[in-house]
């Protein structure tokens, strides 16, 4: 897959702000596969805040600081064994500190062995190299 990029910014712009994008979505896949949360949250500014646009009731739709999203994080291990995620696509907007990324999740769901196979779309926005803000819109029926 070919990244998308803005017009607008200068090549040396487009180049570093994809560079970081996709370093940040590696990290991020990588964290979610070897189920490191510490991996995780270093990619996150303290005051981060974590959107669930599509979340059913009942689940968080919005998170609010690191302490938050630790605790989500932690309440969801042992619900999906990840086993792989896609390379991502980015596409840059012209700011240069947001992104959106498109990738895939697969996996296992633990309490039924099923599996699970998940499109994300995420937008992202950065400030000094740190996550600030992501939502995350994810599919809740894949859940089941």
């Amino acid at each position: 897959m070919q990244n998308h990029v803005p017009t607008g910014l200068s090549p040396i712009d487009i180049q570093t702000h994809d560079a970081q994008a996709t370093q940040m979505m590696n990290t991020f896949s990588k964290a979610m596969l070897v189920e490191d949360i510490e991996l995780f949250l270093s990619l996150f500014a303290e005051q981060v805040i974590f959107e669930f646009p599509y979340a059913p009731e009942g689940y968080a739709k919005q998170l609010e600081g690191i302490h938050a999203l630790r605790q989500h994080l932690e309440s969801l291990q042992g619900i999906i064994a990840f086993t792989h995620f896609s390379t991502p696509m980015i596409h840059l907007a012209t700011d240069s500190h947001t992104f959106i990324a498109q990738f895939q999740g697969v996996g296992t769901l633990v309490a039924t062995g099923l599996p699970y196979e998940q499109d994300y779309i995420s937008v992202v926005t950065t400030c000094d190299g740190k996550i600030t803000r992501y939502q995350d819109y994810w599919n809740p029926l894949v859940l089941g």
